[in-house]
């Protein structure tokens, strides 16, 4: 189990950081929920149904952490970077970032991290990590019709905000 745990951790460790980036905003809160996750992960590896994707159950396992830790009464609203330099490691991690739209990524972003929770998880899983609107109602365990209410919410409120900006 330990072998097959740490391959899997080798598979999707970048995949969930950048996950936990997108849904927290910046580094700091991102780390934590990335080690909170594998240890949840860890400590559920018996429950997991080998016969289904480990990145789905991974990102379920991320995703109510992620949902836990913003409900609760110690969780403070932060901006985006605390740093020039998360700013600048976590935007060298996107391959189709550069000088030229640099800029244009940060406006994108800084959008993102202005949407509720709700709708930010819904955006990254869709736009991000590329699932469908039906793999994330099984992901978040709500009905593919709140999915796309969410999406559609979401996008209109980033359309309003950068074109406010």
């Amino acid at each position: 189990m330990k072998s097959q745990f740490n391959d899997y951790i080798q598979r999707y460790n970048a995949d969930l950081t950048r996950l936990c980036i997108s849904l927290c905003g910046n580094m700091s809160d991102a780390e934590d929920l990335l080690q909170d996750t594998w240890l949840k992960a860890l400590k559920n590896y018996d429950k997991y149904d080998s016969t289904k994707p480990f990145d789905k159950w991974l990102y379920s396992i991320c995703v109510n952490t992620y949902k836990n830790t913003v409900n609760s009464a110690f969780f403070k609203k932060r901006k985006c970077f605390q740093t020039d330099e998360e700013q600048r490691v976590f935007f060298s991690s996107i391959a189709d970032v550069t000088l030229d739209n640099k800029d244009e990524y940060i406006q994108l972003h800084n959008a993102i991290c202005a949407l509720s929770k709700k709708h930010r998880i819904v955006i990254v899983l869709y736009y991000f990590k590329d699932y469908s609107v039906a793999e994330i109602s099984q992901i978040m365990n709500i009905p593919t019709g709140t999915v796309k209410s969410r999406l559609s919410s979401a996008r209109a409120e980033i359309k309003r905000r950068l074109t406010n900006e």
